[in-house]
C-alpha cells in the first residue's frame, strides 16, 4: 500500500514519539483497514493508532517533522528536534544589542546520529534551566527552533516562541576529564574538559578586534600525562587565568574548544571555559621512610617520589630537580620540612615547583622491609577488569606486543612531538627547531582473566627490554632503510610472549574497556612470594571472621 507524503511524516512523528519502528506502525495500519473492510481510511487508523500509543497529534506537530541532528541545515526555522542532553554548560550573563546586561542558557544535546549545541535566548525558558527543571541525561524535544552555525558548527537557537518538553528523565553522563594529549586528537570543534600540568606560561597581549575594540590573550603550554604537551590560549576575560598559572600546577580546563591548527591542536576558551587548580597545603614537616628510584621526564626534568609519614599518616610525595639532587646519596628514614605541596588527581602528593624542602633532622634507625610496603601504597593492586584511573599493579600474562619498536621526536623547549621537513625539525608550538629529542617506546597487552590492559613502555624502560639504547635502535633503523625509525620486536616477541609478570605504572581507563597503563615496573612474577602474599591474606580473612564469630557469642 502507498500513502502520501503527509501520511508518512504523521507516522514517521508517532514512530520517534513512541519509540516504535515505522515498518511496525505501518503495519499495524494496513491490518486497522482489514479489520474494517476498507470502512476506514489510513489517516483515520493511524489516529487510533496514535491513541493506543498515547501520542498526541495535532497540525502543528504534523508540520514540523522531527529532524536528526545530522540533517540540520543553517537557515532551517521552526523545525523540531529530540535529542538528549548530554552538557548543560549553566546560565551565561551578556550585553544585548540595546546594551542592557541579559542572560541566556547554553547545552549540549545529542541523538544517534550527532550531537549540537544549543542556545535558549527565552527568559522563561532560562529560568527554567536555573531552577534545574532540565537535567543532564534527560530526553528533550524542542520545538519551534532556528537553526545557525558558529564556528563551523551547528547551534539550535530557542527564541520565546520556542518550546522544550522533557519526554523522560536520564542519568547524567560521568564527567570525562581527559588526560592525554592524544585523546585531543579528531576532536576538532568540540569542548572538552583537560587536566594536566602547567609547563610554561606566556605574557597576556592586547590586539585590536577587525571592528576596532582592543582585545586580550594569554596563553600557557600545557603537558599531560602522557608527556605529549598542549597550547592553551585564554581570550577577552578569560586571559586573566593564564596570569594566576605557574609552572608545576596542576590545573584541569573545563569546557575548552578543540582547534585544529596544521598538523597541531590547541585549545581555546569559550565564555563557558573555567580553570580549576589544584589547591596547596602550607608548609609541613614530614618523616621521609623510602625513597624511589629517580626519574625524569622528557624535558629532562627530574623528579622523586619519597614515601613520607606526616602526623601519622602514609603517603607518597613527588619532588623536582634540585630537591631531587638535595635527596640523592642520603639513606631515609631522615625528617624534612617541605611545601607548599598539592594533593595531585592521581592521589599523589607534590612539592609546588616554586616550593622549598629542608633537611631538618637525621634519624638514626632503620626501617625493615619498607620497600614492599612503599610499593603497595604507591601501586594499588586489583584486578584490570576492576581497575580505575591511578598507580595500580597488575598481574597478568603477556599476550601481545607492538610489531615495531619505535622513536618519536620531541621539542626540547615544550616537548611537543614534532616534525621534521627539509632536514630540519619544527615544533608546533615553538617552530623550527635545531635539535630534537627521540624517545623510544613500545607497547605490550597484558591479560589478567578479568581484563586486557595496553601497557605503553617508554625510554629507559624500552631499553631496557629490548636491551638496546635508543641511539642503537636510530642505528639499527636506518640500517635497516627505516625512515620514521623503527624496527621489528620478532625478537623480544618470542623471548616474552607468555610469560607471567606484574607490571606498575599509571593506569587509564579508556573506552570499550580497555585499560591502558604507562609502564613503570616490570618483573617476573614471583610465585614463592604470591604464595605467602595469599596465605596471610587467608589468614587475615580466617582469623577476622573467627574473630566477629566469638565476639557475637
Amino acid at each position: 500500500m502507498s500513502y502520501d507524503d503527509e501520511f508518512m511524516r504523521r507516522a514517521k512523528y508517532i514512530s520517534d514519539i513512541a519509540h516504535v519502528e515505522l515498518d511496525e506502525i505501518l503495519r499495524k495500519v494496513e491490518e486497522y483497514i482489514e479489520e474494517m473492510g476498507g470502512l476506514i481510511k489510513p489517516d483515520g487508523a493511524l489516529s487510533l493508532i496514535a491513541m493506543e500509543l498515547g501520542v498526541e497529534i495535532s497540525s502543528e506537530t504534523v508540520k514540523k517533522p522531527l529532524l536528526r541532528l545530522d540533517r540540520l541545515v543553517p537557515g532551517m526555522r521552526k523545525a523540531s528536534v529530540r535529542g538528549r542532553i548530554s552538557k548543560i554548560y549553566g546560565v551565561i550573563e551578556y550585553v544585548n544589542r540595546s546594551g542592557e546586561r541579559s542572560e541566556r542558557a547554553e547545552l549540549r544535546i545529542s541523538d544517534d546520529y550527532g550531537q549540537a549545541d544549543v542556545i535558549i535566548w527565552s527568559q522563561s525558558l532560562v529560568d527554567e534551566v536555573k531552577r534545574g527543571k532540565l537535567r543532564e541525561g534527560d530526553e528533550v524535544l524542542l520545538s519551534d527552533v532556528r537553526v545557525a552555525s558558529r564556528g563551523g558548527r551547528i547551534v539550535i537557537h530557542l527564541s520565546s516562541d520556542s518550546k522544550i518538553e522533557v519526554l523522560s528523565r536520564g542519568v547524567a553522563p560521568a564527567s570525562e576529564v581527559i588526560s592525554s594529549t592524544e585523546e585531543i586528537y579528531g576532536r576538532e570543534g568540540e569542548e572538552i574538559d583537560f587536566r594536566g600540568t602547567v609547563v610554561r606560561t606566556f605574557p597576556v597581549s592586547e590586539f585590536m578586534r577587525e571592528d576596532g575594540r582592543k582585545g586580550r590573550r594569554g596563553s600557557a603550554i600545557v603537558q599531560g600525562e602522557d608527556g605529549g604537551t598542549i597550547r592553551v590560549l585564554f581570550w577577552g576575560d578569560k586571559a586573566s587565568y593564564s596570569e594566576n598559572l605557574k609552572p608545576g600546577a596542576l590545573v584541569t580546563l573545563r569546557n575548552f574548544r578543540v582547534i585544529t591548527r596544521e598538523d597541531s591542536v590547541e585549545l581555546h576558551s569559550t565564555l563557558r571555559s573555567s580553570v580549576d587548580i589544584e589547591g596547596g597545603i602550607e608548609t609541613i614537616e614530614a618523616t621521609v621512610l623510602y625513597k624511589f628510584p629517580e626519574e625524569s621526564s622528557l624535558l629532562g626534568k627530574k623528579f622523586l617520589d619519597i614515601l613520607v609519614e606526616i602526623d601519622g599518616e602514609l603517603a607518597i610525595l613527588r619532588i623536582w630537580d634540585k630537591w631531587v639532587d638535595l635527596l640523592r646519596g642520603m639513606e631515609p628514614p631522615f625528617i624534612v620540612r617541605v611545601g607548599p605541596i598539592f594533593r595531585r588527581y592521581d592521589d599523589l602528593l607534590s612539592l609546588s615547583r616554586s616550593g622549598n624542602l629542608e633537611i631538618v633532622e637525621i634519624v638514626d634507625r632503620k626501617v625493615k622491609d619498607i620497600e614492599k610496603l612503599a610499593r603497595s601504597l604507591k601501586y594499588k593492586r586489583v584486578p584490570i577488569g576492576e581497575a580505575s584511573d591511578g598507580f595500580r599493579e597488575f598481574r597478568g600474562t603477556i599476550i601481545g606486543i607492538s610489531e615495531e619498536a619505535k622513536v618519536s621526536w620531541h621539542c626540547p623547549l615544550c616537548g611537543a612531538r614534532v616534525s621534521y621537513e627539509y632536514g630540519s625539525y619544527s615544533c608546533p608550538n615553538c617552530g623550527p627547531l635545531e635539535r630534537a629529542i627521540p624517545l623510544l617506546y613500545l607497547s605490550l597487552t597484558l591479560d589478567d582473566g578479568t581484563g586486557v590492559a595496553r601497557v605503553m613502555v617508554f625510554g629507559r624502560n624500552a631499553e631496557r627490554l629490548l636491551r638496546m639504547s635508543t641511539e642503537d635502535v636510530i642505528r639499527r633503523a636506518d640500517e635497516l632503510g627505516q625512515p620514521f625509525h623503527s624496527i621489528p620486536t620478532d625478537e623480544l616477541s618470542a623471548e616474552i610472549l607468555g610469560r607471567e609478570v606484574i607490571v606498575r605504572g599509571k593506569a587509564t581507563y579508556m573506552e570499550g574497556g580497555l585499560v591502558k597503563v604507562v609502564l613503570d615496573e616490570i618483573e617476573p612474577v614471583d610465585y614463592s612470594s604470591e604464595v605467602h602474599s595469599l596465605i596471610r591474606e587467608i589468614e587475615e580473612l580466617w582469623l577476622g571472621a573467627e574473630g566477629n564469630e566469638n565476639s557475637d557469642g
